[in-house]
């Protein structure tokens, strides 16, 4: 098992997509969680005033007291589980249409060691994602709070880590996501197509839609998008308000959910993987 995972592991530290879509995330966090906010703050002052949404609310949402949920915003969000998605299909769908798993069957480790070993080194990967969110976060956190002259208190060492897992735990869905649809379809392309169409469109555009139903938002409560909203909602401090609601559903019901799915996605991945012809 252990040889197995070195392999997979191997492989994906020394391929280039990885480490580009990891870049990427890291971008998009730094610019659209903190970058956006911080320029609106300093550029027009004067129309965050007259919006009601509060100048001080906004500088609290980047300061470093509250950079955990202002990194699982960017990093749990809409364009973090794309990111994700598209590293699971890539990590198993790309070994259909390199014709490598034919190989790699026919050597000793069996079929669900095989996929054990790949899931660990997935698992792995968003783990460094996760990480190096993190700490980008917090540099550029500190960086605000020094430019206000407001270095707030730092979150508790028990708040940084329960941010930590809960940010590993959405993207490690949203990856398992990636990785049922590729092995179902057997390549990576129509997997990351139709995973983006249901995370952007179903998730974000008809549920941001039709949200105001009440109806709609109990059905929204059982998939993976509105649970990781709300295991991240969970974790702020900040006062509620429109820009900061309540959730949907609480912290354990999230972490519930999106254990389950995170089960039923590799489990539906290793049978198949492990029954079906790979050709």
């Amino acid at each position: 098992m252990m040889d197995a995972f070195r392999g997979e592991w191997l492989k994906l530290r020394k391929r280039p997509a990885v480490w580009v879509l990891g870049g990427i995330l890291v971008c998009l966090v730094v610019l659209l969680t903190y970058g956006v906010l911080f320029l609106i703050i300093v550029t027009r002052p004067g129309d965050v005033q007259a919006g009601g949404g509060g100048l001080d609310s906004l500088k609290q949402a980047i300061y470093p007291s509250n950079f955990v949920v202002a990194v699982l915003s960017g990093g749990g969000g809409g364009f973090a589980g794309a990111i994700a998605l598209i590293l699971g299909a890539l990590s198993f769908g790309s070994e259909y249409s390199w014709a490598t798993l034919k190989t790699i069957f026919t050597q000793r480790p069996a079929r669900l060691e095989v996929f054990a070993a790949k899931a660990l080194a997935l698992a792995a990967v968003l783990a460094v994602y996760d990480l190096v969110i993190f700490v980008a976060g917090a540099a550029v956190s500190s960086l605000v709070g020094a430019y206000f002259g407001h270095l707030t208190p730092w979150p508790s060492l028990v708040t940084v880590f329960e941010g930590l897992l809960a940010g590993w735990l959405v993207l490690a869905v949203w990856a398992s996501l990636g990785t049922v649809l590729s092995v179902l379809f057997r390549q990576a392309g129509l997997a990351i197509g139709l995973g983006l169409v249901y995370s952007l469109a179903v998730e974000g555009i008809l549920f941001g839609i039709l949200g105001q139903f009440s109806w709609i938002k109990s059905i929204e409560r059982a998939f993976p998008g509105a649970n990781a909203s709300a295991l991240i909602q969970a974790l702020s401090t900040q006062p509620r308000s429109p820009q900061n609601p309540e959730p949907v559903v609480g912290a354990l019901q999230a972490i519930g959910v999106l254990l389950v799915y995170l089960a039923l996605f590799l489990a539906l991945s290793g049978l198949t993987l492990r029954r079906r012809d790979v050709t």
